[in-house]
């Protein structure tokens, strides 16, 4: 990408608003007009003094985001666990003939099952992405909810896999968060002990050679595990050309024994059991860690790879890939990663460097980076001032375009690159999202466009979205597609039945456009 040429200030303030937010509004460029980029900037970095009480009240009302895993558990079990309980509730209540229970059978019967206990654990992810859309939608703290996005995809985990369904609340909320926009070692050992985790990457079931029960107590002899380890170095940290061997990997995984889960299918939290740790001497990356450690082996390890030249150069290319292009200028990488590492991974000293870089505000990173699904469904609620529900239908629309929320299988996360989201297939599905979205088809999701747009004359019209959706800075392609179809739609005569008004067509065209697909 070319970096040489600097964005005029009109266009900079908009991409700014683009790569720090799920989306500019009106309101949002009159604020950065009156304080400035790094006046916003460092409002930004600190989220915990912006007041975000409108959001917080949607989310209240969602009951699961504040139940302990043990809760979310016993009020939400699986379907399989619950018709089993039913059964067990029935037969319960059944008459046993002249053997019966003549006490028992005056009590009262137990309430029926309700759905939300038959379908559990699918209202509990359900709930957990409301909040995340919510937030993106809504939030006055953008740019934690950006970074929120970027390290739940970092770290990511696959909650179709086990007990994960009722961890992820808890990851988000107590691993992620908190650390959104703080130091990278703290997030990283948060990560680390996170139940979730621990049962994603099966480092619960990761034991001493000599250890004689597995975590789960039931006398099964298990040898040591090494998917979070090599996970841990190639994904999280140092990268896949970090420097490390699959020696590293086989120490990493046993300083990691132990670290296990208490109760996983009780909804139980992180605990170290010495009985199941090898508690030798290792050597990780040419460090020695004596024997006799016990837990801090492997929190040993955690500040050794957090303080690694290559984690600081994965964290950063990752990073510039995200806020600047695909493939980020190697300058700009390098100060990153420099920062990183005089930080100590102080990531909003590394966010401050790349935010206001020199190839951040290049012409060449304008619009260099494609939306993902839910980036787009966000960004699209927030120009056109839509309200949502953000249930199951809104979720839909971001399935189809290719981004399950939680359901990426791999630990890589979802890709970060155009090719990742862009073929054939989601392109139809874009488009079919921006038309359901204008003219108001996805149920539980609302835009009113004609308040948007007071004025009947059809320039004044273009004019007012064209500024909402794109800062008024339209391609001469996207403008000419437009008033192609809005000249045919003049040309059809009398609309046929379930045809789209103009300003609906606008909207959709324009949500719908290369121009908007890209941030």
């Amino acid at each position: 990408m070319k970096t040489s040429s600097k964005l005029p200030s009109d266009l900079a303030d908009w991409h700014f608003l683009s790569r720090t937010t799920f989306g500019p509004r009106p309101q949002d460029v009159e604020r950065l007009k009156q304080l400035g980029i790094k006046a916003m900037l460092e409002e930004q970095l600190h989220p915990e003094t912006i007041d975000d009480s409108e959001v917080e009240q949607k989310i209240a009302s969602l009951p699961t985001l504040t139940m302990s895993p043990a809760e979310l558990m016993e009020d939400f079990p699986a379907p399989k666990q619950a018709k089993k309980l039913e059964q067990k509730q029935e037969r319960m209540e059944a008459p046993a003939g002249n053997f019966a229970d003549q006490n028992a059978m005056a009590k009262p019967a137990a309430p029926a099952m309700s759905s939300k206990e038959v379908d559990g654990p699918r209202r509990i992810l359900m709930e957990l992405g409301r909040e995340q859309l919510w937030r993106a939608a809504y939030s006055q703290r953008q740019l934690q909810e950006v970074m929120v996005q970027f390290w739940m995809n970092h770290f990511n985990i696959y909650a179709g896999k086990g007990v994960d369904k009722w961890l992820m609340t808890s990851f988000e909320h107590d691993a992620i968060r908190p650390h959104a926009l703080g130091n990278f070692h703290d997030l990283l050992a948060a990560t680390a002990q996170s139940p979730a985790m621990l049962f994603y990457l099966d480092n619960w079931l990761s034991v001493a050679p000599n250890a004689a029960v597995r975590p789960g107590g039931k006398g099964e002899r298990r040898g040591l595990n090494e998917n979070y380890a090599r996970e841990l170095m190639e994904l999280h940290t140092l990268g896949v050309d970090g420097g490390y061997t699959q020696q590293d990997v086989h120490e990493v995984a046993r300083c990691f024994t132990g670290w296990t889960i208490d109760g996983p299918r009780q909804g139980g939290g992180f605990i170290f059991r010495p009985r199941l740790h090898d508690d030798g001497e290792k050597t990780v990356l040419g460090h020695k860690i004596e024997s006799g450690g016990g837990v801090d082996d492997a929190k040993q390890v955690l500040h050794i790879l957090a303080a690694h030249p290559s984690t600081a150069q994965f964290i950063s290319v990752k990073l510039c890939r995200h806020f600047i292009a695909d493939n980020p200028p190697q300058s700009i990488v390098d100060h990153t990663a420099k920062t990183f590492a005089k930080s100590h991974g102080d990531l909003r000293a590394v966010l401050k460097e790349l935010l206001t870089s020199r190839e951040f505000n290049s012409e060449g990173a304008f619009r260099a980076k494609v939306k993902s699904p839910f980036e787009l469904v966000t960004s699209s609620l927030r120009s056109l001032s839509a309200e949502t529900n953000a249930d199951a239908p809104l979720m839909g629309q971001i399935m189809r375009m290719g981004q399950p929320l939680f359901q990426y299988q791999a630990p890589t996360g979802f890709p970060d690159r155009a090719n990742g989201w862009i073929n054939s297939g989601t392109l139809l599905a874009r488009m079919n999202f921006s038309m359901a979205l204008a003219a108001n088809r996805i149920p539980g999701t609302q835009l009113d466009l004609q308040a948007l747009t007071p004025s009947e004359d059809a320039q004044a019209i273009w004019s007012h979205l064209a500024q909402r959706t794109l800062g008024g800075n339209v391609s001469d392609k996207t403008q000419s597609a437009v008033m192609k179809s809005l000249d045919e739609l003049g040309n059809a005569g009398a609309p046929k039945p379930g045809s789209f008004p103009k300003t609906t067509l606008m909207a959709a065209l324009l949500v719908g456009s290369p121009d908007f697909q890209r941030k």
